[in-house]
């Protein structure tokens, strides 16, 4: 047996049992929030109860989408004939038809507040899959084939090795700015008198809590620190992170057009487990998960830069490219997460939260947003052309 062929063996038996970890993982994860969700049914606590609908409904859509990996891999694994290399047929583009009856339902639900715990989950599951398996149907189409062992592999990843890092990575680098936060709680009149309520068992008073908000978000270190974080750190970590998609083929190397495709279906996955997870109901629901749609565009495109640009640097020593590469994916990224970062700053119910001027750039942020969705939809539809022409290692 070859190097590359035990590699691929070796592939395909991680990429089963990190599936079927995921997959029993979320199974009990589906079955905890169907018990919480039925008792705060039956104590009367609907908000309760619809929020545990959603999450498990997130949940549902989740192992489903680990499913295809795992049958193909554990097809590999038994040594069953695999399809050839190909590109997706052209009706799973019929699929676009259902976004907009998804946002309907959306609507319905927490505009119109009818069945909001049915149509609510509903809205979610098809809002988060359709921009997903549309843009992968897109890449896929334009980019080289691929068998589909190797395309639902990139797509795993994305979906479970990449969130389960940015989690903890994130979760480290986050712990600071909390700890700055505690000293500061602790540092103030409200503060103390926040710590000694909760201390005594009773319940924060809300003006005080209110007064204590007002204070964190007015103050410049405060919102210097979330756009540090967010659109610094944050975009910074992702991108590293998102390459992931393609870290098992760096030894052996991949052609840069595969390098590009494998990246973007790594971040595809990435894209739908943010769909799912970090759109929350309520009555923005409807823009929120339009943006989300653009947010998911601009995680597969980045992801594909990156992991191009990875490839080449790595297996052709191009590094002012992996660099270039790299620097364009998070100035993408970062951009997009300052614009989110300000509307949110702006949206906040409190006077006089922010410094002056930034309502104007708030004003500005939507056209940030749709020239960054634009941009990353030309670089995933162009370019295909000039990158199968690069030379490279060939694949085995």
């Amino acid at each position: 047996m070859t190097s590359t062929a035990r590699a691929t063996d070796t592939g395909n038996l991680v990429l089963f049992v990190v599936g079927l970890i995921s997959l029993v993982t979320v199974i009990l994860g589906v079955l905890l929030f169907g018990v919480l969700g039925l008792v705060s049914a039956a104590a009367g606590e609907g908000e309760s109860a619809m929020f545990t609908a959603w999450t498990m409904s997130g949940l549902i859509v989740l192992a489903a989408a680990l499913l295809p990996g795992m049958y193909w891999s554990g097809r590999a694994i038994l040594g069953l004939p695999i399809p050839a290399a190909r590109v997706p047929a052209t009706i799973w583009l019929a699929l676009l038809v259902g976004y907009p009856a998804c946002l309907g339902l959306g609507a319905l639900a927490f505009n119109e507040a009818r069945g909001v715990s049915i149509l609510g989950p509903l809205a979610l599951m098809g809002t988060a899959v359709v921009p997903v398996a549309a843009v992968a149907w897109l890449v896929r189409r334009l980019g080289p084939p691929l068998t589909p062992t190797r395309a639902w592999g990139h797509f795993t990843i994305g979906l479970t090795a990449m969130p389960l890092t940015a989690l903890i990575v994130e979760f480290v680098a986050i712990m600071p700015l909390l700890l700055a936060a505690g000293f500061w709680l602790i540092g103030s009149a409200e503060g103390d008198a926040l710590l000694a309520m909760m201390e005594q068992g009773t319940v924060p008073d809300p003006e005080i809590s209110l007064e204590l908000a007002t204070q964190l978000l007015r103050s410049p270190l405060a919102i210097a620190a979330a756009y540090g974080y967010l659109a610094v750190v944050i975009p910074i970590l992702e991108e590293t992170i998102k390459t992931m998609a393609v870290w098992p083929f760096l030894r052996r190397g991949l052609a840069p057009a595969e390098a590009f495709l494998g990246g973007a279906l790594g971040g595809a996955g990435y894209g739908l487990f943010e769909a799912l997870f970090l759109t929350q109901p309520g009555e923005g629901w409807v823009m929120t998960t339009i943006a989300r749609s653009g947010a998911t565009i601009l995680h597969v495109f980045t992801a594909a830069l990156t992991s191009w640009g990875l490839m080449e640097g790595v297996r052709r020593r191009r590094y002012a490219l992996m660099a270039v590469t790299f620097v364009a994916g998070l100035a993408m990224h970062a951009a997009w997460n300052a614009a989110a970062v300000t509307i949110g700053i702006v949206s906040f119910p409190i006077e006089g939260v922010g410094p002056s001027g930034l309502e104007g750039l708030a004003a500005l942020a939507p056209v940030l947003l749709t020239g960054l969705i634009a941009l990353s939809a030309a670089g995933l539809t162009l370019g295909w052309r000039r990158l199968a022409a690069q030379t490279n290692e060939p694949t085995p």
